[in-house]
């Protein structure tokens, strides 16, 4: 009975009055297409339905392996199209443009999941095979495994489905692998970075599903938000792959998309902030804001909660598509942009060490739109469903952040080897390190005035915040006994990670996040040399 209700719910709130399914064996249909999207995928189904592709008539040409493992020990698969191998080594000397995606890093946020599913599943029935000539797509369906398994009826309250519950938030260890991408603390970052590191793609999506204001859209996004971002990536994504993926989108779909936002204050809460269309945070501990960081294109994709789950998996299969044939269309500009990137010296340049809105980008029309009520099968609780409407308003948009304290790239980093926990980061992410060598400039260290310790944790931590100034250290390198000191030079691809990771005023680095402890210091234990 609980079945045949939830089943004929979904029927009621899907945008299509019942999707029609592919004509595919049940073995390679989503559990969501399954259930007419009653439900979504376990850990279990995802496993098999990658397995299942193998019988399709391309099935051969999407290769999967795991990454890593998930806190509780779950294998974490990942599918690779378009590389003979999947062998990270193998998968860069392929020469061609590499995009990841990856889903469900919030397991309550499962549309991005079915989608990337049913795009490999594509991809084995032989469609977008010219990609192959330019591609290599790499897919982590689901990365929150764990906590994609605990599936609650409560989870993602008021979301428009799936009816039969979905998972939570977190991983198994409480964190929110969505800011994780800069302290590494979870075992699901560490590996996913490490597959960064290892594979390096150029372009990195990340799926997720988004509430707050009634908006117009079926899909909000955003490219790379910190202020560090090379410019060249900026400018490719906002003046050119995203207006070209929102026509398309609206042009085949009829779906509006638009940057990520909300209007403060748009259900009557208090703000203090004019009127306007407000994006996230820089912070590069946010996935997309990271690949920005180390010089790739980034791009997050946020299906509306309030618009029925076949529509939100539609609408992010659509976005994943666009991006693959924009990226394959630009797969030489694509690499040469990067390959740019990393050849870039930063040293002496002013980069952020703490970003914040500027100036509004621009004012126009954002569409704003309504719900319509309906209550849950099981529980009685509000769910809240799209209606058909797009009302615009003019408004300012705030899309971008800008420096609110900058700081000088050094030439190097000189870090003690007992900072154990800090060198350990520094390999995790990929930064190079080496020993002693002879750097011309002026030896620094940054003397402490205050430290601020947060009076509750943020993600297992209790946040620092450290004030002072940088000054000489007299008698310079030679002073150092060359055993105790590692070195970070700064002419390196995975600078500006290095700067956020390292800077003591950084709100993003290893005294924000407490890798190296500051309360009882006068100086913090890294130092630095300016040229």
């Amino acid at each position: 009975m609980r079945a045949s209700l939830i089943i004929a719910l979904a029927a009621l709130v899907s945008g299509c009055g019942g999707t029609r399914l592919p004509d595919q064996p049940l073995a390679l249909l989503t559990r969501a297409e399954a259930t007419g999207y009653a439900e979504t995928s376990t850990y279990d189904d995802v496993i098999a339905f990658m397995g299942a592709l193998q019988t399709l008539p391309a099935g051969e040409s999407v290769a999967w392996t795991f990454f890593g493992q998930s806190a509780e020990g779950r294998d974490l698969p990942l599918a690779v199209w378009g590389s003979e191998s999947v062998a990270p080594e193998a998968i860069r000397a392929t020469g061609k443009a590499r995009v990841l995606v990856f889903a469900n890093i919030h397991a309550g946020e499962v549309a991005g999941k079915e989608a990337a599913l049913m795009i490999l599943r594509d991809l084995a029935s032989g469609a977008h095979a010219e990609w192959a000539d330019s591609l290599v797509v790499m897919i982590a369906p689901i990365y929150n495994a764990d906590g994609n398994e605990r599936v609650e009826y409560g989870n993602r309250p008021a979301q428009l489905g799936p009816v039969g519950g979905m998972g939570q938030r977190p991983n198994a260890e409480g964190l929110d692998l969505n800011r994780d991408f800069m302290k590494l603390a979870s075992p699901e970052a560490r590996a996913l970075v490490g597959l960064m590191r290892d594979v390096d793609p150029h372009v990195v999506v990340d799926l997720h599903t988004t509430n707050g204001t009634f908006m117009g859209y079926h899909l909000t996004f955003a490219p790379p938000l910190s202020p560090n971002t090379p410019l060249a990536i900026d400018r490719d994504l906002r003046q050119r792959w995203i207006p070209a993926i929102q026509r398309e989108i609206l042009r085949t779909d009829d779906m509006a998309t638009e940057h990520y936002g909300n209007v403060p204050g748009a259900f009557g809460e208090g703000t203090s902030v004019p009127r306007g269309w407000y994006s996230f945070s820089p912070q590069p501990r946010f996935s997309t804001n990271y690949a920005g960081l180390r010089g790739r294109y980034g791009l997050l994709s946020e299906a509306y909660s309030y618009a029925p789950f076949d529509e939100r998996v539609q609408v992010s299969k659509r976005f994943v598509e666009e991006i693959l044939a924009n990226a394959w269309a630009d797969a030489s500009g694509v690499r040469a942009t990067t390959e740019a990137v990393d050849r870039q010296r930063l040293i002496g340049d002013s980069l952020a060490v703490r970003g914040g809105f500027t100036a509004p980008e621009e004012t126009r029309e954002i569409l704003l739109g309504a719900v319509d009520t309906l209550r849950h099968p099981e529980t009685g609780a509000v769910m809240y469903q799209r209606r058909e409407v797009r009302t615009p308003e003019v408004m300012p948009v705030f899309s971008r952040f800008g420096a609110t304290e900058r700081e000088t790239v050094p030439a190097v980093y000189v870090i003690p080897r007992s900072q154990e926990a800090v060198l350990e980061l520094l390999a995790a992410h990929g930064i190079r390190t080496q020993g002693f060598f002879g750097a011309p400039g002026e030896l620094q260290r940054f003397r402490i005035d205050s430290v601020r310790v947060a009076d509750r944790a943020f993600q297992g931590v209790r946040a620092q915040e450290a004030w002072g100034a940088w000054e000489p250290l007299s008698g310079g390198l030679a002073s150092l006994d060359p055993e105790r000191y590692v070195f970070v030079r700064m002419d390196q691809p995975l600078a500006r990670v290095a700067f956020m990771l390292l800077e003591p005023r950084s709100d993003d680095g290893v005294v924000n996040w407490a890798v190296v402890p500051l309360a009882e210091r006068r100086t913090y234990p890294i130092l630095r040399v300016q040229p």
